[in-house]
């Protein structure tokens, strides 16, 4: 379940252990295991053109998500974020951030970045690569980070990689969300999964494989 008693953080409760998510806005939105404190354990979605992300100014709880809203006041554009909790072990979280971006100005290319420091970076290909649905442009569908501390993934289905750009280094994982040019009054959504795993076996490729099929076939959502 999640907790929350402070606007922008809440802490997601389940399986014996408990997740903590800062999105208060500001410099980055952080995610982590509780009683992690490394930046090398903690996954940010950051902001690029602006130099800081709109502060929250709304939350609700629905069921297993939590969604944080953020208007756009002096900001380029206004963000929706709805963190679902998709599967927790005690030492392993799949979450679901449905960042949705929508703006007032007339020329807006609003970009977000998922990152991640670690010591190394790998890209996973997904089983069936003559499935018309896998697009095969833009970044990997399954992008893995390892760090002394934590093993991370972050799953993009065929209606994301295309418009995400890869911009990793050997040791840290960037993916850029959106970047195109963004209309007026449109709301433009990305529904990345990120997979955050603290266990001493790391999850092996045919379990991530199935965590991105599952990702794929997951019906879009119609609100965040």
């Amino acid at each position: 379940m999640w907790i929350t008693n402070q606007l922008g953080v809440a802490t997601w409760r389940d399986a014996g252990t408990e997740w903590k998510i800062d999105a208060e806005g500001g410099n980055a939105i952080r995610l982590r295991k509780a009683t992690e404190a490394s930046l090398a354990s903690t996954v940010r979605l950051s902001p690029v053109d602006d130099a800081l992300l709109p502060a929250a100014d709304e939350q609700f709880i629905r069921g297993r998500s939590w969604n944080v809203n953020y208007p756009q006041s002096s900001h380029r554009h206004a963000l929706r974020i709805a963190f679902e909790a998709i599967d927790t072990t005690p030492h392993r979280l799949l979450i679901e951030p449905t960042i949705s971006i929508q703006t007032d100005l007339l020329d807006a290319h609003p970009k977000i970045d998922i990152q991640i420091d670690g010591r190394s970076v790998e890209i996973l290909d997904v089983p069936d690569r003559n499935d018309p649905a896998v697009n095969r442009t833009g970044s990997a569908p399954i992008t893995i980070v390892r760090s002394d501390t934590m093993y991370a993934a972050v799953f993009l289905g065929p209606h994301d990689s295309p418009f995400t750009t890869d911009l990793s280094t050997s040791d840290s994982l960037k993916l850029r969300l959106f970047g195109e040019f963004l209309e007026k009054g449109v709301i433009r959504k990305a529904r990345p999964w990120i997979l955050i795993d603290h266990s001493e076996k790391e999850p092996s490729e045919s379990e991530l494989q199935t965590m991105w099929t599952q990702l794929a076939n997951r019906p879009l959502p119609l609100a965040s």
